[in-house]
């Protein structure tokens, strides 16, 4: 009889294994989209870093007139502002351009600030809060007031694969952007 029971127990106790493990094992893989979007990333940190090595060589942009963060956005210092770095949490008003950077349609404006038609022609973001691009968080994270930056996105801190109308997938973004005020 007791061998009946540890033999009922350990016949329960297998069950219960067996259909446990699918959802634990399931706890450390990750799925297919989650794969190939990762390496999809992996991929254009590479393409969009020689579309910006690219246009640098085009423009003539040294590695003496850039910063590159271990994002991999690069900045290039056109007019230098005062005071301290932006933080998380300062609203900014940001006037700026961006631009297209691929040789074949390179320098097309694709959104702007400039005739917005607020009184600044800039926009107002509050730093930290994600409502602009992840390049943009963590290039404004890198300037001050009176900042006056050209700035190089990839397309994985962008708009990613798919875009956004009428920005397309996978594409490098450049900005002109100057840092009018902070709060």
């Amino acid at each position: 009889m007791k061998s009946l029971l540890s033999h009922s127990l350990v016949t329960r106790l297998v069950i219960l294994l067996l259909a446990v493990a699918p959802v634990l094992s399931a706890c450390n893989t990750e799925t297919d989209a989650v794969r190939d979007a990762r390496k999809h990333e992996e991929e254009y940190k590479k393409i969009d870093d020689a579309l910006i090595q690219d246009y640098f060589t085009r423009h003539g942009i040294t590695s003496s007139n850039y910063q590159r963060t271990e994002e991999g956005i690069y900045l290039v210092n056109v007019k230098e502002g005062t005071g301290n770095l932006i933080v998380a949490g300062n609203t900014v008003q940001v006037k700026y351009i961006g631009k297209y950077i691929k040789k074949e349609y390179e320098d097309v404006v694709f959104d702007k600030s400039y005739g917005n038609r607020s009184l600044c022609e800039c926009t107002e973001v509050v730093v930290g809060s994600n409502r602009v691009i992840q390049g943009w968080e963590k290039a404004l994270l890198r300037m001050k007031l009176g900042d006056e930056k050209r700035i190089f996105i990839p397309s994985y801190l962008a708009y990613g694969q798919y875009g956004k109308a009428p920005i397309p997938g996978d594409e490098p973004l450049q900005f002109d952007m100057l840092i009018s005020k902070v709060q």
